[in-house]
Order: structure tokens, then sequence, then C-alpha cells
């Protein structure tokens, strides 16, 4: 049991930092690469399907990020302290994900024209302006220039804008199509969200 117990440790002490990108990154990759080799994406709706698998194979490591800090807040454990140090890592993958899904759009725009909905084709713009400046910042030879509030500040309306972004994609496809997958997607979303919500309301209470 102890050997057992001790395992875990030894896997979340492996898997942290820069490395634990690296694996996120191969595995995004790998899928990614995997799913290109199986859809004709020389085609209009073959390059449509890329373009919404990428993102949701990244989704995940964006709600991780999203919610690491108020999980440690809410339930303060070992599990939730490797999740909140390795929080930056997990961002940055979620970046490197959507570098998949960005590079899909504009390969779309390129052979086919603007075929895409408009108006998610903005929250792609400004969605990708704020991973942009989010991912940058994340570096310390960028943040060290900026005053700890502004880099604060940054973060926490980048990532509601991307969250907002996010929810206001998948409310319109789960109202217009019906589809559960996209309506789970949405009810994870907001199950962040109540996360969050969870976190500030216990911090409030205690002071």
């Amino acid at each position: 049991m102890g050997v057992l117990a001790k395992a875990p440790c030894r896997l979340g002490r492996q898997f942290h930092s820069w490395p634990l990108f690296f694996v996120l990154a191969l595995a995004l990759s790998i899928v990614n690469c995997a799913e290109l080799s199986r859809l004709e994406f020389r085609s209009s709706r073959g390059i449509e399907a890329l373009i919404v698998f990428s993102v949701r194979c990244a989704l995940p490591l964006f709600v991780i990020a999203f919610v690491a800090s108020s999980l440690q807040v809410i339930w303060p454990s070992k599990q939730t302290r490797w999740l909140l140090g390795n929080r930056r890592y997990f961002g940055l993958a979620f970046a490197f994900g959507m570098g998949w899904h960005l590079s899909f759009v504009t390969y779309s725009v390129y052979l086919f024209g603007i075929k895409l909905n408009m108006l998610v084709l903005a929250a792609d713009a400004i969605g990708a302006a704020f991973l942009l400046a989010l991912t940058a910042t994340s570096f310390k030879s960028i943040s060290r220039h900026m005053l700890r509030r502004h880099w604060l500040q940054l973060h926490k309306t980048g990532v509601y804008a991307i969250w907002l972004l996010t929810v206001y994609i998948y409310q319109a496809s789960a109202r217009a199509d019906r589809d559960l997958l996209h309506i789970l997607i949405l009810a994870i979303l907001f199950a962040a969200w109540v996360v969050r919500l969870g976190a500030w309301t216990k911090v409030r209470f205690l002071r």
C-alpha cells in the first residue's frame, strides 16, 4: 500500500513544469495529426470538422487552468496544490492547442475564403488577441516589466474573456443543433465558473 501511495507522488514530481507542457503539447499534436489524416481536409466540410475538433481537444486544459487556484482554495490538498503549481503550463498547453485551431482556421480562409460564421470568426480573433497577451505575459522576461496589479488584471480579464467567448459559441451550437456534446461542454464551463464563484465566496466569508 505504501508503494502504491507513493507512486502518484513520484508521477506528480516527474510531470510538472516544462516536462508537463511538452507531454501535453505532444498529446495534442498526436490527436490533431491523427484526425488530420482521417478527415478530408481539402474540403470545406472536412476542415470545419478539424476546426471544431481542435478546440474540443484544447478546451479541457483551459478549464483546468481556469479553476486551479479556486480548487486549491475550496479543497486544499496535494493534488490541487500540484494543479495550481502547474497552472501556467496547462495554460501554455491550451495556447499550443489553440495554435492548431487557428492554423486550421487560417488554412480554411486561405483555401475557401470566408465561409465560416462571421460571429465565430470575430470571437476567434478576440480570443486569439487575449490568448496572445496571456501567453506572452506568462514569461518572466515580459511580465517583470509590468506592475503586479496590471498583470493580475490582464490575466483575470483575459481568462474571463476566453471563457465568455467559449460559452457564447457553445450555447449557440447547443441551441441550434441540440448537440448533447455541446450541451455537456457548456455545463462543464458553467460548473467551472461555479467553482470560481465558490472560491471567491469562501475568501470573502473568511475575511
